[in-house]
Parts: C-alpha cells; structure tokens; sequence
C-alpha cells in the first residue's frame, strides 16, 4: 500500500506511549484506584475537553484558509460528531461529574494539574499554528488508540460500569468514544497516508504526531496527578527512553 512505511513508522511513534498501559487507564483496569480517585481524574479531564471547540476550530479554520478542499470533509465530519448533536461531548462528560455531586460551574474552578495545563497549551497551539493536515495529524494516532473494541476507551468503560459501579450515563464518554474515536483516528490516518507523500510535508507531519501523543500523555498523567496529589507523577512510556534526534557533539580535544 502506497506510503505504509510512513504510517507504520508514525504508528512507532504512537505506541511508545501507548495510551492503554498509561497508568489512568491501566490503573482503572487493574482496579488499582478508588471511585473518588477516578472523579479528580475526570475533573481534569473535563477541564482539557472543554477546549475541544477551540483546537478543532482552529482546524476548521485553517482548512478553509487553506482551501484545503481534499479534507475539508474529513475535518467537518470530526468537527460535527464532537460538536453538534443534542448533547456535545463535553455535555456527555459532564454527566459523570454531576453524579459525583459536582455542578460544572464547581469543575469550571477547579485548578488544572501541571500535567492538565501542559496538554491543553500543547494542543490549542498545535492546532492553531500548524497546516489542517497537521492537525488531523496531530489528534490521528491519539484517537486510534483510544477508540476501537480494545482501545483505552472501551477498556474503561468495561470496568467503570462493572467493578467500579459507575451508571452508564456517567460513564457515557468512555462508551462513545470507543465507538467514534476509532472512527475519526481511521479516516485521520488514511488522509495522511494519501496526502503526506513528500519529504517536507512528512516531517512535518512526523513532528505534529509526536507533539500529539506527548501532550495526551500529558493529560493523562495530569489526571494521576490530581488523584494522588504527587507533582513528579510523569508516565515515561513503555521504554523509558528517548530517541532524540539531533546533531552530532564535535568538542575539540584537548
């Protein structure tokens, strides 16, 4: 297939972080935090999610600037299903907070973690500064890994309405994103696959999906933050290591 190594490369990328061994979902799945815990996690949550018209109206903006016609469906289609509808998916998320006894105008002051703080700057500029197909990218591989039947979505979702004994309602988000997030995450990789067929544009590419699943790996870790109170809670990945690209250190000997 046209381009795969380019995908298969990013989806490296992606899985470095691979976001259902993050210790949010992991914990959840493992039953390691309690149902308070997981309400001060969903606090942050929503505190980055009620920035989804922001980012992805930049996007939408950007698209249209760009009379970048080849995706502007790809990106209106995403823009609707997260914005339009009776309920938005903030309105969706809301709903566990309001069965912890939380009015939304109480979520609205409560202090983001470092971690919270990093991701919601991180996205909103991506998705601001870059190119539209930039900013599909940027979000691509984060949504594929999150949505789909064994994504970090439904895995949650399994075990807040099972063990946890959270309602259905209020574990809703989970449950639509497992079904929309594998969704968008495809249609955003196909786009990349079809249109980022040229050096530049696929580095630029390259370094959106890297700041992409840095941020939301910081979001995450800004949920455990917020659950256990401790600053130095940064989730280093599968490895622990980093591969850094960069120039080569020529000190002269002595």
């Amino acid at each position: 297939m046209p381009n795969e190594p380019f995908i298969e490369e990013l989806w490296g990328v992606a899985r470095g972080l691979f976001m259902p061994d993050h210790p949010w979902f992991k914990g959840i799945v493992e039953h390691r935090w309690t149902r308070e815990q997981i309400v001060l996690g969903e606090i942050q949550h929503y505190l980055r999610v009620r920035t989804n018209p922001i980012f992805f109206g930049y996007i939408v903006t950007n698209v249209a600037s760009e009379r970048n016609y080849a995706l502007m469906d790809i990106v209106m289609e995403n823009f609707m299903e997260e914005l339009g509808g009776e309920k938005t998916h903030v309105d969706i998320m809301l709903q566990m907070l309001d069965e912890a006894g939380i009015s939304r105008e109480q979520a609205d002051k409560a202090d983001p973690a470092p971690g919270t703080l990093a991701a919601i700057e991180m996205i909103r500029s991506g998705c601001q500064n870059r190119s539209a197909l930039e900013g599909i990218a940027l979000l691509g591989f984060v949504e594929a890994m999150h949505g789909g039947p064994d994504g970090a979505a439904a895995r949650v979702y399994k075990e807040l309405t099972g063990h946890y004994g959270f309602s259905r309602r209020a574990a809703a988000t989970y449950e639509l994103h497992a079904e929309q997030d594998t969704g968008h995450g495809d249609r955003q990789i196909e786009a990349l696959r079809k249109y980022a067929t040229d050096d530049e544009t696929r580095e630029k590419v390259r370094r959106a999906v890297r700041l992409g699943v840095e941020a939301f790996n910081f979001e995450w870790d800004g949920h455990v933050q917020a659950m256990t109170g401790e600053r130095a809670v940064y989730w280093s990945g599968k490895t622990g290591k980093l591969q850094l690209r960069h120039p080569e250190v020529r000190l002269p000997k002595d």
